[in-house]
């Protein structure tokens, strides 16, 4: 007897009956993408393990709501939950971690939910703008905030107006460049 595919509503009527078998399937099919993901992101498979099962649990919250309804595939729904959550674990960390441009914290702090892709775009730049030299992030942050070029090139010590512009000229060329040749670039694009 030929064994029944199973779709996205059989999903969430698995989930939504506490089904060991579905969940064990989901666990099957879609843990490998949700480690990919958060590792991707400079998580851990520990931090990936803890992503997925929240995201189960958000998704059997969500599936008891009377208004609930699934208006993608499962893995889209899943997929998008386990993102989310791994973006909120990040925001947090980034907001007890690193100092940013007060534009950016500004958005952190202002505005608790971003687009999806939104966050994947601001995480990705944030990734690569920490993977600059100290210089590069020193003279893109003054920028950012808007100090003068004069000003720039007092804090850094630079000789000169026309060497800060340079300067701040390679390192967004660089950012740029390493935020393109990014894995992550590629999907955002699609």
């Amino acid at each position: 007897m030929p064994v029944k595919e199973v779709n996205s509503q059989d999903y969430i009527d698995g989930i939504k009956r506490g089904d060991p078998v579905v969940i064990s399937l989901i666990y099957k099919k879609y843990h490998k993408a949700i480690v990919q993901l958060v590792e991707r992101m400079q998580g851990t498979k520990e931090d990936a393990h803890d992503v997925f099962q929240e995201g189960l649990v958000l998704i059997y919250q969500k599936v008891h709501q009377s208004n609930f309804e699934l208006t993608s595939s499962f893995l889209t729904y899943f997929y998008a939950v386990c993102r989310n959550i791994w973006y909120n674990k990040l925001r947090k960390k980034t907001n007890r971690e690193v100092t940013l441009d007060d534009k950016m914290i500004l958005m952190l702090k202002e505005e608790p939910v971003f687009g999806i892709e939104e966050n994947e775009q601001y995480f990705l730049y944030r990734k690569m703008f920490l993977r600059l030299g100290r210089d590069c992030q020193k003279i893109l942050d003054l920028f950012l905030q808007k100090v003068s070029m004069e000003q720039i090139m007092e804090q850094m010590g630079y000789g000169s107006v026309s060497y800060t512009k340079k300067r701040k000229f390679l390192c967004k060329e660089k950012l740029i460049k390493m935020i393109q040749e990014d894995p992550c670039y590629q999907e955002l694009q699609e």
